[in-house]
């Protein structure tokens, strides 16, 4: 007796042809969106890890390992990168005890980000879990500054001080800043748009974060807010 024969019909070329271009109408809907999300959440994983580089080194500060520290940023065409440093007791005493040492003649220096052994452990060449380096690629990331920055902070806030781009006005009217702006680089500007007065975006932007800190080392995180135009605590 024979088997009987299965009908078994395939997908012709045309069908095949209709549902490629049916994904490839999907896909190419569905990118944009996806590009979009994919940005703001790396943006916002990068301020929190620069919150959480800055909270690392000033817990060192608390915890007595370091008396003197330094988070130093380095804006550059590429990438940004953060590093944090830190100076031991022994070093710093010395430094202070020596009244001739330019530590005494003049603060705007103590900040220093030009001596490679300024400090005793330095996250860019020192493999220790202390300090610390974060790179950034600068394609969809940018700041409000381009160059050198450093904000340097020690134990009740006693030899707070910064160097660079987070620094303003000279001598005894020397300010330390105490923000920086991180957001999704602009496709007209490479900076993100913040008039540094009052803090606020110049354009609209939707993924702008201000990094805070005081002199003692508290570190906070805001997102401004397109909608209710203000800063809202991330």
């Amino acid at each position: 007796m024979r088997a009987q024969e299965k009908n078994i019909k395939g997908f012709n070329i045309l069908e095949v042809v209709v549902v490629l271009v049916i994904v490839g109408v999907i896909s190419a809907a569905a990118y944009p969106k996806f590009s979009d999300w994919k940005k703001k959440r790396e943006i916002r994983d990068t301020a929190l890890k620069v919150k959480s580089l800055m909270l690392g080194i000033n817990a060192q500060v608390q915890r007595g390992l370091y008396s003197f520290v330094q988070v130093y940023v380095n804006v550059e065409d590429t990438e940004i990168t953060f590093t944090s440093k830190g100076m031991k007791s022994d070093t710093l005493n010395k430094k202070i005890n020596d009244g001739d040492h330019v530590w005494n003649t003049d603060s705007s220096t103590r900040c220093n980000i030009s001596s490679a052994t300024y400090w005793d452990d330095d996250g860019a060449v020192d493999n220790k879990l202390e300090v610390q380096t974060l790179v950034i690629d600068r394609q969809n990331i940018t700041t409000n500054f381009e160059g050198e920055a450093a904000v340097c902070f020690s134990k009740n806030a006693r030899w707070y001080s910064g160097a660079g781009n987070f620094v303003s006005g000279t001598g005894s009217s020397m300010v330390v800043d105490g923000t920086m702006f991180l957001c999704i680089r602009p496709t007209d500007v490479n900076f993100c748009a913040v008039d540094e007065s009052t803090g606020n975006p110049t354009i609209v932007v939707e993924n702008l974060y201000s990094v805070d800190w005081t002199r003692f080392g508290d570190v906070t995180l805001d997102k401004w807010s397109s909608i209710s135009n203000e800063w809202v605590s991330q």
